[in-house]
């Protein structure tokens, strides 16, 4: 009886263990999705049973870093029989095919190899069929258009309001060789029993040829349920639990490709649409090196971004250009906008600013339109008067201009010598040598009040003396184009005076960069 009870108690020993043993072995690999997108993510998990299991550190596939791993067990209870599984996850983004290489798990006091999985990567997924839970949709206003043309761009996904999607990652739209602009939050909308989200741009070609527009991706999040470490226990299986043992899956898109042609603008024009342009000056009467501000304003519809700065050429004067302004609208669909550009210029002299042209194609005439600028004569009291220019018979004046010197030489040379023939020599002699000394002595005593002051003093003076920030602004304007810190803060000083900027500028700091530009141009004058 005795050797039957401990035959019977073996015999419940081994068969308390043997499931463990057989679940020792149950290793196995699994992948969310065998194909995927280039760029998007793969999630493979190693699941093992046992009591007892360890997990291999992955910390790439072929040359791809995993971006993430996550552990988890659950124990399962049926008819009194206790199972543990134990399950690793991890997560890499292949760019090309790559395969998972067997991975070895120790479960149990076992070494066990999983098998090896091959994950395929293509360009984009196919376009979803009509009846798909989720579809991707693009929409241009036009097929073909014109260089700088704005055209409506609508990215619209619909999916069906049961499929279960939780979030959802709207298309980044980008176009080589478009200017793109987003028009506004999307908008939510209704299709038959598809519910809609609608994203809306204007884009606007850059140069001529034959474009494909798409295909766009996106992807679509839905939660789906994971085992719970608590098995089927009924007490877990509501709503509350349910959600805290989810995680999201993710699905990705595509939509199908719109062809669209763009024609060039004659004339070599870059701007599409209708145009005003005006330029205004704040004073025509100015004194000498204070600056004048001309505003430059354009208004009118297209493609208004694509006008350039205007940057004209006075001659010796400075001109400073500030950069452009542009406040875009968007009105009855029609884009638009206002340029606004301040173009300060100082001299010394009577000065002429020149005419401004802008030339643009206007789809209404459809021809390309030319508007120019009135110039702009500005008169600068107490500035330097310009020499009349030569005449045209320049050889004769010459001619004249020797006779009167030879004639002017010949009365020097009778005067030198009606002045020797009728003074002595002694005499001569010592009023020169008074002379000299008399010369010398007013040297030594008051030469250095006779002496002009250095430019880069003065400057540097004014600058540390002026407590007004316009006539600040004034000393510095010459000398900004050759310092692009000094050109930052005469764009300071501009929208403090002119806006409403506050600003505090540092002139002891600005003193020494205008005496650094000044000994840089002394220096070079004597090398050369």
């Amino acid at each position: 009886m005795r050797r039957n009870r401990g035959n019977r108690r073996w015999v419940w020993l081994i068969a308390l263990l043997l499931p463990l043993w057989v679940c020792a072995a149950n290793v196995h690999i699994e992948v969310d999705k065998p194909e995927v997108t280039r760029g998007d993510t793969v999630t493979f998990t190693i699941r093992a049973d046992g009591s007892d299991v360890s997990f291999p550190t992955v910390k790439q596939i072929g040359k791809y870093p995993i971006l993430g791993s996550a552990q988890s067990s659950n124990i399962t209870i049926v008819n009194g029989s206790v199972k543990r599984t134990f399950s690793k996850s991890y997560t890499f983004a292949p760019m090309e095919d790559v395969t998972i290489p067997p991975l070895t798990v120790e479960a149990d006091g076992k070494r066990v190899q999983t098998e090896p999985l091959t994950i395929h990567v293509v360009d984009t997924p196919a376009p979803s069929a009509g009846g798909a839970e989720a579809q991707l949709l693009i929409s241009l206003s036009k097929k073909r258009a014109k260089v700088g043309e704005p055209l409506e761009l609508n990215v619209t996904v619909r999916y069906k309001p049961d499929a279960g999607f939780v979030q959802m990652e709207m298309p980044k739209l980008e176009l080589s060789d478009f200017w793109i602009k987003k028009v506004g939050d999307a908008i939510d909308g209704v299709e038959g029993s598809y519910r809609t989200k609608t994203q809306r741009y204007l884009i606007f070609p850059q140069k001529a040829g034959v474009f494909q527009v798409g295909p766009l991706t996106m992807k679509l999040a839905k939660r789906v349920r994971v085992r719970q470490p608590f098995g089927n226990d009924p007490f877990f299986n509501d709503d509350f639990f349910n959600g805290f043992f989810a995680q999201l899956k993710w699905t990705r898109i595509a939509s199908s490709r719109e062809t669209l042609h763009v024609d060039p603008l004659p004339g070599g024009v870059e701007l599409y649409g209708r145009f005003d342009i005006h330029a205004e000056a704040d004073k025509t009467v100015v004194e000498a090196n204070k600056p004048v501000r001309v505003n430059v304003r354009i208004d009118g519809e297209g493609n208004i971004d694509d006008i350039r700065k205007y940057d004209p050429h006075i001659p010796d004067a400075v001109v400073y250009a500030d950069d452009p302004k542009i406040k875009t609208r968007l009105i009855n669909g029609r884009y638009g906008g206002t340029f606004t550009q301040t173009i300060t210029v100082v001299a010394d002299h009577d000065f002429t600013f020149p005419s401004l042209t802008l030339r643009y194609y206007d789809p209404d005439q459809k021809r390309v339109v030319e508007k120019r600028t009135a110039p702009i004569d500005v008169h600068v009291k107490g500035g330097v008067k310009k020499a009349p220019p030569a005449a045209t018979s320049q050889p004769k004046e010459e001619n004249v201009a020797g006779t009167e010197i030879n004639e002017h030489k010949k009365s020097l040379a009778a005067m030198e010598t009606e002045y020797r023939s009728s003074t002595p020599i002694w005499l001569a002699f010592a009023g020169g040598f008074l002379l000299g000394a008399l010369t010398l002595w007013l040297v030594v005593r008051y030469g250095t009040r006779f002496k002009k002051k250095k430019e880069p003093e003065d400057i540097v003076t004014q600058i540390l003396r002026t407590k007004d920030d316009r006539t600040l602004l004034a000393l510095i304007i010459p000398y900004a184009m050759k310092d692009e810190e000094l050109k930052a803060i005469t764009r300071h000083l501009e929208a403090k005076i002119f806006g409403n900027e506050k600003y505090k500028p540092d002139r002891e700091k600005i003193a020494a960069i205008v005496a650094d530009l000044l000994d840089d141009e002394r220096i070079s004058g004597i090398k050369s």
